[in-house]
C-alpha cells in the first residue's frame, strides 16, 4: 500500500493537536484555504480554524523537522466519525519512514472538527404573513410589528443532515435579538405552518436529510414592534435527535444580520420620519394614485366596524374615539377634503390589533377588508446622516442604497398588509430645505415581446430611480470609492483590498462593444483563462455585500418581467452575471438594487445591477449596461 503524506478536506474545519511522542519537532500545514497558507506548532492543545477559498478542496500535511534541520512530510493515516451533525477525523502521522520505524503513527495526533452544519448564503428579510409578501429590500420596518423571517440555509456539513434534523435559532442569537427589542414568537398554529409549507417544532423548523450543498428557505416569527432602530445578528444552529451543533463550532457563515428601521408619522409637519442605522429620512408625499375599487370596499368595511356592526364597535377604541373617526370617513365620503392618513391611523389602531387587540393567527391579518391600493407618484424628501460619508455615500444621498429602502417603506408604512398603502396628498415643506424630487424610470422596454429580438449592439433597456436633485452640488473627489467588506458585516467573500476600508474605481467604463467583444473572445477561446478573466465583475452591495465570484456569462435580447399589476413588460439587451464555478457569494439579492459592477483588474464600470432570482438566493444577477443607463439618462462619469 502507497504511504499517504497529504489528505484532502472540503469546507470550514478546526484543527486541534491532540498528543506528540516525537524527538522532532512537528509541524501542521494547511494548503489552499482562505488564508492561503495555515500553519499550526505541533504542540499538544493548540489550535487553529481553516476555512475554504470556495468550493475547491484545501490539502492537510504533517511536517517534521530532521536532524538537518529540514521541514519533510510524515505519513498519516485517518479515521472518521459521525454523530448527528458531528463530524471529525483522526489524523496520525508518522515521521520516521525508514525501514526501522517503529510503525505506530503516534508522533502527532490531530483531531480536525467540521466547523458549520449549516450557512446563511443571503440575509434574512421581511415577509408580511397576511399576505406572504416580501417587505420592500426585505427590511423590518418596526411600525409594522409582525413578520414572518425568511432564512435561506444552505447544508455545508459536507454530509446530508440526519433525517431528525430541526434547524432553529441559536441560544445566542435569540439573546442577541431579545436584547435589541426583536422578539422571537415559538408559537405556530396549523395554519401558519400550512402557509409557509413547514412544521415547526418547539420553533425549530424540521427539515430532515438536506443534502451536502443544497439550500432551503425556512422561516420564524418576529415582533419588531420594540426593536432597536440597528442591524440585528441572527445565527442558525442545526440539531438532530443525536444532539445540536457544538455551540463552538458553529461556523460564522451561519451569522447574518437583518435590517430594522423605524417610520413616523409627524402631524406638526405633515410629513413621515424614517430613521436607520446610518440616519434619517424626512419625506412628504406630493401626489398619489389610488384604485377607486380596493378603496370604496375598505372605507364600507371600515363604516361598518365603526357603526357597531361585524363586531367592531367598541372592541378595541373608546366611544369617543369611533365617534370622531365616523365623522371623518363621513366628510371624506362626502367628498370633502380630509387627511386619509388620520383616518387610517385610527383605523389600525382600532382594527389592526393596537389598544389590547392581538390576532392568534398571524396569516389572517387583523383588520380584513380594510387595505387598498395607493402608489405614491411625487414625494420630496431630505436626508441627515449620523457620520458624514465620503464618496459614493455622501455627495448623492440616493447613491447609498438605504435610503432607497426607506423611500419605498413610505410608500406602505400605512398599511394593514404589504401591497396596500394609504397615504395622502400632504403639505409641501419649504423649497430651502428640499434637496430633491424621486421617480423611477425604466426606458426603452417593451409592453409586448418583439418579433425580431434586438441585436447586441442595439441600445439595451434601463431600470433605474432617478433623484432630480434642486440645484447643483459638488461631488467629493471619492465618488469612485466603494466600501469594501467590514468587520462584523454579513459578507462571504475575501475582501477586495482589505477588510473595513474602501476600494476605488477610475470611473472609466466597458462599452457594450467591448463588453460583446469580450464575450465573443470567451466563446471563440472557451479554455483561455485571460478570455475569462476578462469577464469576472464584482460589486459591493447593500445586503449581500462583496459578490467576488461573478462572470458575465450572457447579454439576453429579451428578459420579460412581471410587474406588480400582473402586466408584462420586456426588457432589450440585459447583462447577466451569475457565480464562478468556485464560489457560493451572494450576487444579487433584493436591496442591492443600483450597485455598480466593476471589472476585475481595471475596476472599470460595467453594469447597473437592478434584479436578481426570484428565491432572494443571489445566484446570479441581473443588470442594464452602463452605456445604456448613460445614453438614456444623459449622465456621465467624471
Amino acid at each position: 500500500m502507497t504511504d499517504i503524506t497529504t489528505l484532502s478536506f472540503v469546507g470550514d474545519w478546526r484543527i486541534t493537536v491532540l498528543s506528540k511522542d516525537a524527538d522532532w519537532a512537528q509541524r501542521v500545514v494547511a494548503e489552499g484555504t482562505q488564508a492561503g497558507t495555515n500553519t499550526l506548532p505541533g504542540a499538544p492543545g493548540a489550535s487553529t480554524q481553516v476555512f475554504d477559498s470556495g468550493s475547491a478542496p484545501w490539502s492537510l500535511r504533517i511536517e517534521h523537522r530532521d536532524d538537518d534541520g529540514n521541514w519533510s512530510r510524515s505519513v498519516l493515516q485517518a479515521t472518521s466519525s459521525v454523530s448527528g451533525v458531528r463530524l471529525e477525523y483522526i489524523v496520525r502521522s508518522e515521521d520516521n519512514t525508514t525501514e526501522g520505524s517503529d510503525r505506530d503513527f503516534n508522533d502527532l495526533v490531530v483531531r480536525l472538527d467540521k466547523l458549520g452544519a449549516v450557512s446563511q448564503p443571503v440575509p434574512p428579510f421581511a415577509i408580511r404573513p397576511e399576505t406572504m409578501q416580501a417587505m420592500p429590500e426585505g427590511i423590518f420596518e418596526a411600525t409594522l410589528g409582525r413578520y414572518f423571517m425568511a432564512v435561506r440555509i444552505t447544508n455545508i456539513f459536507g454530509l446530508a443532515w440526519p433525517v431528525s434534523a430541526r434547524v432553529g435559532l441559536s441560544d445566542r442569537s435569540r439573546a442577541w435579538l431579545h436584547a435589541g427589542g426583536v422578539d422571537v414568537v415559538d408559537a405556530w398554529t396549523p395554519d401558519e405552518q400550512s402557509s409557509v409549507g413547514q412544521r415547526v417544532v418547539n420553533g425549530r423548523v424540521a427539515v430532515g436529510a438536506l443534502l451536502p450543498g443544497a439550500s432551503r428557505l425556512i422561516y420564524f416569527k418576529v415582533d419588531v414592534s420594540r426593536a432597536q432602530v440597528r442591524k440585528h445578528m441572527v445565527e442558525v444552529q442545526v440539531d438532530s435527535d443525536a444532539g445540536a451543533e457544538d455551540i463552538a463550532l458553529i461556523s460564522p457563515k451561519a451569522k447574518a444580520p437583518i435590517q430594522v428601521s423605524r417610520t413616523t408619522y409627524d402631524d406638526a409637519t405633515g410629513t413621515f420620519v424614517a430613521r436607520c442605522d446610518v440616519g434619517t429620512l424626512t419625506a412628504n408625499i406630493r401626489h398619489l394614485v389610488v384604485d377607486y375599487g380596493t378603496f370604496k370596499r375598505a372605507m364600507g368595511r371600515a363604516r361598518r366596524l365603526h357603526d357597531g356592526r361585524d363586531g367592531g364597535a367598541g372592541t378595541c377604541c373608546d366611544q369617543s374615539e369611533l365617534e370622531r373617526i365616523r365623522e371623518r370617513l363621513r366628510a371624506f365620503l362626502e367628498g370633502k377634503e380630509v387627511d386619509i392618513c388620520a383616518i387610517w391611523r385610527d383605523l389600525s389602531r382600532c382594527c389592526a390589533g393596537d389598544g389590547g387587540c392581538h390576532c392568534e393567527d398571524w396569516t389572517k391579518g387583523c383588520g380584513p377588508d380594510l387595505s387598498f391600493f395607493a402608489w405614491p407618484t411625487v414625494m420630496d424628501y431630505t436626508v441627515a446622516y449620523r457620520a458624514p460619508f465620503a464618496g459614493q455615500y455622501g455627495p448623492i444621498p440616493y447613491d447609498d442604497p438605504w435610503w432607497k429602502v426607506l423611500l419605498a417603506i413610505v410608500a406602505i408604512i400605512l398599511s394593514l398588509a404589504a401591497a396596500a398603502s394609504a397615504v395622502a396628498d400632504l403639505a409641501n415643506r419649504a423649497d430651502s430645505v428640499v434637496i430633491g424630487t424621486m421617480t423611477r424610470s425604466v426606458l426603452n422596454a417593451l409592453d409586448a415581446r418583439p418579433s425580431i429580438p434586438p441585436g447586441p449592439n442595439d441600445p439595451g433597456s434601463i431600470d433605474a430611480a432617478v433623484a432630480a436633485l434642486n440645484g447643483s452640488r459638488t461631488l467629493s473627489p471619492d465618488v469612485f470609492s466603494f466600501l469594501d467588506a467590514q468587520p462584523g458585516e454579513f459578507y462571504t467573500a475575501m475582501p477586495i483590498v482589505g477588510l473595513g476600508g474602501h476600494f476605488d474605481s477610475p470611473g472609466t467604463v466597458l462599452s457594450n462593444a467591448q463588453i460583446n467583444a469580450l464575450l465573443q473572445n470567451l466563446h471563440d477561446h472557451p479554455d483561455d483563462p485571460a478570455a475569462k478573466d476578462a469577464l469576472r465583475v464584482y460589486k459591493s452591495g447593500a445586503r449581500s455585500g462583496i459578490g467576488i465570484g461573478a462572470l458575465i456569462t450572457n447579454v439576453i435580447p429579451v428578459a420579460p418581467r412581471l410587474n406588480h399589476d400582473g402586466s408584462s413588460i420586456f426588457l432589450l439587451n440585459q447583462l447577466t452575471i451569475s457565480q464562478d464555478e468556485d464560489t457560493t457569494d451572494g450576487l444579487s439579492c433584493a436591496g442591492d438594487s443600483g450597485s455598480l459592477w466593476l471589472q476585475r483588474g481595471t475596476n472599470a464600470i460595467v453594469a447597473l445591477n437592478h434584479g436578481g432570482p426570484v428565491t432572494d438566493d443571489g445566484s446570479s444577477a441581473l443588470a442594464c449596461r452602463i452605456e445604456d443607463v448613460m445614453t438614456q439618462l444623459g449622465i456621465r462619469f467624471a
